[in-house]
């Protein structure tokens, strides 16, 4: 079993990395991470007061990726997977002796894979930049709570890249896929914001749950650092606003979860019962 999975990230990996696809959304993450970082650190060197240090700095190292990392990670998908099946690449594979399941848990593999990857380069810049960082932080490199966020980001990955997969092996269209993809955010982002504005205290409690909704929570510091929130809501009290609320960070991991399962059971079921 070990030496099929192996033969499948190993066919994954290559058909990946031989992709321009991959190179740049690889790039621009690392990009749109290191770059906050890079000033960060300089305003360290030139700013006594303006410290770059770890633990302390990573709300504001995960925070970068927060808006962009899930986001990456579904359009990636789309834009790996969905051409096998224009291209005929899902169908050789078929007839080449792979089966459905076995072509399916590859692409398992390489949502897995990609995740890792983006959580890995997120997690090296920040390290990296706070070893050129002259301020010194406090005890540990990494606390529970950032673990907590680090984890809450995997799960948003996760939610977008089910979502991307999904969508890839229904329409087998990039395009399509991608058009669905932004249409579908920008749908939902304009309800839950009449949903949240509304007085009525259950279509609130449904739009919080909705899966843009979940991400969006899951990769706010604020959910993770319950000192923080107080702070701020202390602050938004004073000049008589209200206070923030988030969902329980376990509900929401849950949450994400189960839209993960779903979208991947949708994407399994129609490779099934469909020709490749």
């Amino acid at each position: 079993m070990l030496k099929i999975l192996r033969v499948l990230l190993r066919i994954e990996w290559l058909k990946a990395v031989k992709r321009r696809a991959f190179w740049v959304a690889v790039a621009a993450f690392a990009a749109f991470t290191a770059l906050p970082a890079i000033e960060r650190v300089r305003n360290a060197r030139s700013d006594p007061n303006a410290v770059f240090a770890l633990p302390e700095s990573w709300p504001d190292i995960l925070g970068t990726a927060a808006g962009v990392g899930p986001l990456f990670i579904g359009v990636l998908m789309i834009l790996l997977v969905a051409p096998e099946f224009s291209w005929r690449t899902a169908r050789q594979n078929v007839i080449d002796g792979l089966s459905k399941e076995r072509f399916y848990a590859g692409k398992l593999m390489l949502l897995a894979a990609l995740v890792l990857l983006f959580m890995a380069a997120m997690v090296l810049i920040g390290v990296g930049g706070a070893m050129l960082s002259p301020g010194e932080g406090g005890p540990g490199l990494v606390r529970s709570s950032d673990l907590g966020y680090m984890s809450g980001l995997a799960l948003g990955m996760l939610l977008f890249g089910s979502a991307g997969l999904m969508l890839s092996v229904h329409l087998r269209s990039s395009g399509a896929a991608l058009g669905i993809l932004f249409l579908f955010l920008f749908v939902e982002e304009g309800d839950a914001r009449l949903m949240l504005g509304t007085a009525r205290e259950s279509l609130r409690s449904v739009a919080a749950f909705l899966p843009f909704n979940v991400v969006e929570d899951l990769g706010d510091d604020l959910a993770h650092y319950p000192g923080v929130l107080a702070e701020v809501n202390a602050d938004r009290a004073e000049r008589g606003l209200a206070s923030w609320e988030f969902p329980d960070v376990e509900v929401l991991a849950v949450a994400a979860l189960a839209y993960s399962a779903f979208f991947l059971g949708l994407s399994l079921l129609n490779m099934r019962r469909r020709d490749l």
